[in-house]
């Protein structure tokens, strides 16, 4: 089993808001490691290194379902996943819906399973607990957060619903933050650094319960409406066989076994059900509204 944290690939859809980031390659070879079987990715909804290190269960999981050695990888941007994808670098991927979305088109990826909560997820807005922020169109002038350009959840999804409320996020804001991942987005709006900002709610959850930030210090004052969003994938290609041990592999967690609740807590969810294609039109149709599907 290979762990790795890669470097930036050249994505698919350019930040128009940001420059180049340069970022530190890592790799764990873990004792007995081969050439593997079974290429995983996984888009870095929070940070990568935490992500790689947090991973490692996974990865052993799904060697043992599978019978395949298995090489896991966490770019540093979403963009990057999808471009593994479309090169053939990927067997088995993780991905927001958006970045699903991305994926399908450029490279036929097969849907296999999500989180029950997939089917129906929520972006939330933050701001500090203090501030003068009650509603949507209190973020006019504001210093706003988004996570990853390439988003569900932290940029698409926000951006669609902020527009159905009137405000324009490409001209409404004072400044527009990327800071490309969810736990970065929280951070920064519990440290001051930008008024407020949207996040993954599983993911805020997630930081509440861990400490990293306080119920004293931000608080949600928008919820959206419900959408599709992360879903597991097989490339276009892939062996029946694997893909359906891996689906079954997920689809047998459950929260009542001590080895599963574990996984179940990284993976952030109760249990997993099969994805469907046809779930995720209404996403698509979002995303094309924001011109951000090509």
């Amino acid at each position: 089993m290979l762990i790795q944290h890669l470097a930036d690939q050249e994505p698919s859809i350019v930040n128009p808001y940001l420059s180049s980031v340069v970022v530190t390659l890592m790799a764990i070879a873990l004792p007995g490691a081969a050439w593997a079987d079974l290429r995983v990715g996984m888009i870095p909804d929070v940070n990568p290194s935490r992500l790689v290190r947090d991973a490692r269960p996974l990865a052993t999981f799904l060697e043992k379902k599978t019978g395949q050695k298995v090489e896991l990888s966490v770019p540093t941007n979403y963009a990057a996943v999808v471009e593994a994808l479309v090169n053939g670098q990927l067997d088995f991927a993780y991905l927001g819906g958006f970045t699903y979305l991305q994926a399908k088109r450029r490279a036929g990826v097969v849907p296999l399973v999500q989180r029950e909560s997939d089917r129906h997820f929520h972006s939330l807005f933050l701001t500090q607990a203090r501030s003068s922020i009650h509603g949507l169109k209190d973020l006019r002038g504001r210093t706003f957060a988004f996570g990853d350009v390439n988003s569900t959840s932290g940029h698409l999804m926000p951006a669609h619903f902020l527009r159905q409320a009137g405000i324009d996020p490409d001209h409404a804001f004072a400044q527009t933050l990327f800071t490309g991942g969810h736990d970065a987005t929280a951070l920064a709006i519990a440290n001051g650094k930008v008024d407020a900002g949207a996040i993954d709610e599983t993911v805020f959850k997630r930081l509440l319960e861990r400490g990293m930030i306080r119920a004293d210090q931000v608080r949600v004052f928008y919820t959206t409406p419900a959408f599709p969003d992360y879903v597991w994938v097989a490339r276009r290609g892939l062996d029946k066989a694997i893909q359906a041990k891996l689906a079954e592999a997920f689809l047998g967690l459950k929260p009542g076994h001590s080895s599963d609740r574990l996984l179940l807590d990284l993976l952030r969810g109760k249990s997993f059900v099969r994805a469907e294609a046809a779930a995720y039109r209404g996403l698509e149709q979002a995303a094309l509204d924001e011109h951000l599907l090509r």
